[in-house]
C-alpha cells in the first residue's frame, strides 16, 4: 500500500523588497495547493487552516493538505485533516518568531504512532507538535472487514447458485462465481459490492475489455481460471504462449481503475505460470498472484503456498479456490471445519496472503470430490454443516 506523508512547510522569506512589498497583504501569499479532492485551506490573520484530505478507505491512500506561505510575523499553521486511512504530519517552520501548533486529526484507521516536528532556525529545541496521526498499512483496497479476518473472507460459488446465498454467509466479504456478470440478476446491494468477476477463459476477454472500459469498472479483474486443465473434459485449455496471446487485448485497453489477478492453474508446481509471464511480458501488468488448493491434510496447504511465494514474491497472493480435496469424500465435516480454520489463520499470519475463497459457497451435485464435504448452502438454499463454522472463523 502506498503512504503518502501529509507535509506543511511554513518558509521565512528575508528579502527586504519581500519584506516591505508584502508584510500586510493577505493577497500576496499563493494559494494553498492541495492534492485531489481536498479542500483549499484558509489563511487569516496569521494563520494557516490546511485544507481536508481525501477520505479513504482501509489500506487506501492518506488524504493530503499542504500549503506554502512567505511571511516576516509569527504564525500559526494548523494542519489539514486527513481521510479515513489516517494521516502522518510533518511541520517545518524557519525564522526568528516563527511559531506553529499541529492540529492535525488522523482518520479511523490509526495504526501507528503520531509523527511530527516543528524546528526554528534559531534554537536547537526540536519540539514534536501535539496533533495524532498515523499510517494505515494492507494490500488490499476493496472489501469489507470481517473482524479479526480483514477482508480474507471470500467464497467461491459453482453452477446453481442462487444470490440469496451470499446473503446467508453474513461473516464474508468478497465471493466470486466463474464468469464476469452476476448470475440471475436483482442481487442484493452487498451481494453486488463484494462480487469479483472472473475472466476465465480466452472467449471471456472481449466483454472483460468492454467491462474494465465501462462506466461501472470493477475494482479486481480475475484471469484465467486453469488454463491448464479441462474440467471434467468441459473447459479449453491454453499453453502459456495461447494465454499470453489471448490476453493481448486486455493488456492494450486495461481501462483505468481495475486491478487485474494473475491466472490460477490447477497444478500450481507446473512452469505454466513462469512461461506465460515470460511469453506475455507482462507480470507487472497484474497486482496479484493466484493459486488453487485441495489438499486432504492443511498443512499440505501451507506447504504448497509458501513454495509457491517463495517463486513468486513481489505481490500479494490470493487462494481462489480451497478446500479439503478428499478421493471418495472421505474428510468428515469436522476434519473439514478444522481444515478451514487451519488455512484461514495461516493466510491471516503469513504477511503475503490476502484474499482466500473457500471452495464452495453451494453444493455440487456433479460428483466434485474436491468439494463434496466442504459446500455452506445445499442445493435449496439451507445453511449446511459447515456454514456455522465459517461464520465463526477469526483466523486465529
Amino acid at each position: 500500500m502506498r503512504s503518502l506523508l501529509v507535509t506543511l512547510v511554513f518558509a521565512l522569506s528575508v528579502s527586504a523588497r519581500c519584506v516591505g512589498k508584502n508584510r500586510n497583504k493577505q493577497a500576496a501569499f499563493p494559494a494553498l495547493k492541495q492534492g485531489a479532492q481536498d479542500d483549499p485551506g484558509t489563511f487569516s490573520n496569521s494563520t494557516i487552516n490546511g485544507g481536508q484530505g481525501p477520505s479513504n478507505g482501509a489500506g487506501g491512500s492518506l488524504g493530503t493538505s499542504t500549503s506554502s506561505i512567505t511571511t516576516t510575523t509569527p504564525t500559526i499553521v494548523n494542519s489539514g485533516q486527513g481521510g479515513q486511512s489516517s494521516n502522518q504530519v510533518s511541520m517545518t517552520t524557519a525564522g526568528t518568531g516563527a511559531t506553529t501548533t499541529d492540529t492535525s486529526n488522523g482518520g479511523a484507521a490509526q495504526t501507528s504512532s503520531p509523527s511530527g516536528t516543528s524546528t526554528s532556525n534559531t534554537g536547537s529545541s526540536n519540539n514534536p507538535p501535539t496533533g495524532s496521526g498515523g499510517t494505515s498499512t494492507g494490500s488490499t483496497s476493496t472489501g469489507a472487514s470481517s473482524g479479526n479476518c480483514g477482508s480474507l473472507k471470500g467464497v467461491a460459488f459453482n453452477g446453481g447458485m442462487q444470490l440469496s446465498m451470499y446473503d446467508k454467509i453474513t461473516t464474508a466479504t468478497s465471493w466470486l462465481t466463474f464468469q464476469l456478470d452476476i448470475p440471475g440478476g436483482g442481487a442484493s446491494t452487498r451481494t453486488t459490492k463484494d462480487h469479483v468477476p472472473m475472466m476465465a477463459f480466452a472467449s471471456n476477454v472481449a466483454d472483460a475489455v468492454n467491462l474494465v472500459n465501462g462506466p461501472n469498472p470493477p475494482p479486481w479483474l480475475l484471469t484465467f481460471n486453469e488454463p491448464d486443465f479441462s474440467y471434467m473434459g468441459s473447459t479449453p485449455t491454453m499453453t502459456p504462449q495461447e494465454a499470453a496471446d489471448a490476453i493481448k487485448p486486455l493488456l492494450d485497453k486495461p481501462g483505468t481503475s481495475t486491478k487485474f489477478v494473475g491466472p490460477a492453474t490447477a497444478d500450481p508446481n507446473s512452469n505454466w505460470h513462469g512461461q506465460f509471464y515470460a511469453a506475455c511480458g507482462c507480470k507487472d501488468f497484474f497486482s496479484a498472484y493466484n493459486i488453487h488448493q485441495y489438499h486432504k491434510d492443511s498443512k499440505d496447504v501451507v506447504d504448497q503456498v509458501t513454495a509457491f511465494h517463495n517463486r513468486f514474491s513481489d505481490k500479494p497472493l490470493w487462494i481462489t479456490e480451497v478446500a479439503p480435496g478428499q478421493a471418495g469424500c472421505s474428510v468428515s465435516w469436522d476434519a473439514a471445519g478444522q481444515f478451514m480454520k487451519d488455512v484461514f489463520k495461516f493466510a491471516k499470519e503469513s504477511g503475503f496472503v490476502d484474499r482466500v475463497f473457500w471452495n464452495s459457497g453451494n453444493q455440487l451435485t456433479n460428483g466434485d470430490q474436491n468439494v463434496c464435504n466442504s459446500w455452506l448452502i445445499d442445493a435449496q438454499g439451507n445453511p449446511g454443516p459447515l456454514l456455522a463454522t465459517f461464520e465463526s472463523v477469526d483466523c486465529t
